[in-house]
């Protein structure tokens, strides 16, 4: 027998009713808990009271502890030039919290001379706050204020004053910006926008270089030397290098102390001075050098500079002319002096010195070159290397990232060349020097013979033509032959100036029977590289190019594909009657 209560009598025995007060207690709304209004931290009010009101401060305080994460920044302003045309609202200090800590800053106020900037940091002491926080911050937190905010809670906080000597002295870290801010783009990207602003203003406030990526390299600048790209351990030798002048005479001195020798490949200036010595104290040749140090020093002294690079403009250009007079004179000590006078542009404008880096400090390439190369030869070619560069459109064009005001140039082709000599020397072969020191011809003929060292000779098939066909068109002798071996192959790739001879890809798919590689020669000369293949009883010209790789004319065009036909069908013939 059941009996089913009335709904007040089920409430008033529900002590008696376990399973029935459990039930209710499940479905009973809960009540919402009080929701803390500063779940962040009340904290203290972090900038000085004269920058920011303390009611300001703590509206701003009480706003970001109700915000999102990606919203929890304030930003002070204030209007400048108020009554002129150019007012506008500037920003003078900043708060945000992000990730359990809270970042302030701020910039002095009219009265406040004494420092640069202002900072502060606040944070709880929990364990969540320990594992995310800078550990600097946290580590050094016996240094800060503690603030009891309530029950078994404590805040940390401290401000900081940063001034010009702080910032000489290596405190350049922007301890404004919070630890981590760029892992997370999508919660920090509104704080960073914010901060931007205030670093912006603060640019404003102090010297700055354009060009360098700390703000504040201008203010730690103490002589010209810090503004320059030299190795630290180039003034070991030196006392004090903010009274080293920039003269030839003292890097002459620099280099005969004998403490910096990194050899020939890398900021040779500081060592080789004293070698080229009657070289740069020619007063022709010295004028010249020291208008550019002269020109670093002005550039530095320039209250309306503002861009380090351009200091450097000058000393790189005197650092790039010293590496190029020693290396002219490491391959030819006996050089006239006139030829540095002379072609002073080309040493200043072609990277001569990286010659010294392909020679690979080789004596027996340096010998060569001193027998069978005449300075007036090497220095001749040197101006025509310079000449091309002018004449092309883009010999005008400067990098952003050049370490010149003027455009320079790289001489692969000659410094290719010193390379493989020396490749050749390596192996005991004999390389011919050249009747007229002509690029790239002298270039062409190396690079076959050293292909050569690293290539061995091997057949290659000729089923096309196992023997040169001749045939004529419009009275000219046209010849097609197929290489017989690789280094055949070279020696028409030197001869007209293509790759074919010189990348074993072409080589290796004849032996593989991938392709045919049939060579042209018109009146005895070589002319046209002609790559095939055959497919489905058709043989296809896949490329076919001139001397330096020339696409062929249509007239050249009509006139090869008659003269072809004529050798297939010589060679049909040849087949019929066998």
């Amino acid at each position: 027998m059941q009996f089913q209560l009335p709904s007040a009598l089920q409430q008033e025995l529900l002590a008696y009713d376990p399973k029935l007060k459990a039930l209710v207690k499940e479905q009973a709304p809960k009540k919402a808990g009080a929701k803390p209004k500063f779940p962040l931290g009340n904290i203290p009010c972090l900038i000085p009271l004269h920058i920011v009101r303390e009611d300001v401060q703590k509206d701003a305080i009480a706003e970001i502890n109700a915000s999102a994460a990606p919203d929890r920044f304030h930003r002070f302003t204030k209007v400048i030039n108020v009554a002129s045309a150019d007012a506008r609202v500037v920003t003078v200090a900043i708060l945000c919290h992000y990730e359990q800590c809270w970042y302030a800053a701020w910039l002095p106020g009219k009265d406040d001379d004494d420092y640069i900037y202002g900072y502060a940091h606040a944070f709880k002491d929990t364990a969540t706050t320990a594992k995310v926080i800078d550990r600097q911050i946290w580590l050094n937190r016996e240094h800060y204020k503690q603030h009891e905010m309530g029950r078994n809670s404590v805040i940390y906080s401290k401000a900081f004053l940063v001034t010009k000597d702080d910032i000489v002295n290596g405190n350049d870290k922007r301890n404004w910006r919070p630890y981590g801010l760029a892992s997370y783009p999508q919660k920090g990207l509104n704080i960073s926008e914010m901060i931007n602003e205030f670093e912006r203003r603060l640019q404003e406030t102090i010297p700055c270089w354009n060009d360098t990526r700390s703000m504040f390299d201008r203010m730690k600048c103490k002589s010209i030397w810090d503004t320059l790209d030299v190795p630290r351990d180039v003034f070991s030798s030196v006392p004090d290098k903010s009274k080293f002048e920039l003269s030839v005479e003292n890097f002459i001195k620099l280099s005969y102390s004998g403490r910096y020798n990194p050899g020939y490949f890398t900021h040779t200036t500081y060592s080789v001075g004293y070698k080229i010595k009657d070289i740069i104290t020619k007063p022709v040749i010295r004028k010249r050098l020291q208008s550019c140090l002269d020109r670093a020093v002005a550039t530095y002294n320039d209250p309306e500079n503002e861009y380090q690079k351009h200091i450097r403009y000058g000393y790189k250009e005197f650092e790039k002319t010293m590496d190029a007079i020693y290396t002219v004179h490491t391959i030819w000590p006996d050089c006239p002096i006139d030829y540095y006078n002379n072609y002073y542009e080309e040493l200043r404008t072609l990277q001569v010195e990286h010659l010294l880096r392909y020679l690979r400090n080789d004596a027996q390439v340096i010998q060569w070159l001193r027998e069978y190369m005449p300075v007036a030869s090497f220095f001749n070619l040197l101006r025509k290397y310079k000449e091309s560069f002018v004449s092309q459109a883009r010999y005008h064009r400067l990098s952003s990232y050049s370490d010149y005001d003027y455009p320079t140039h790289t001489l692969h082709e000659l410094a290719d060349t010193f390379s493989m000599i020396g490749r050749l020397l390596e192996n005991g072969k004999t390389v011919e020097p050249p009747k007229r020191w002509r690029m790239p011809d002298f270039h062409d003929y190396v690079q076959a013979e050293a292909w050569k060292i690293q290539n061995p000779n091997t057949k290659l098939h000729q089923d096309l033509f196992p023997e040169p066909v001749k045939v004529t068109v419009d009275d000219e002798t046209w010849t097609f032959l197929q290489p017989m071996d690789t280094h055949q192959l070279s020696a028409w790739g030197q001869a007209v100036r293509n790759c074919v001879g010189s990348s074993s890809q072409y080589a290796d798919n004849i032996k593989k029977r991938k392709h045919f590689i049939v060579l042209c020669m018109i009146a005895g000369k070589p002319t046209f590289t002609i790559q095939m293949d055959v497919s489905m009883g058709v043989m296809n010209v896949k490329q076919i190019a001139g001397v330096s790789n020339q696409r062929l004319s249509q007239e050249e065009q009509d006139k090869y594909s008659d003269a072809f036909k004529q050798a297939l069908q010589q060679r049909e013939k040849q087949l019929v009657s066998a």
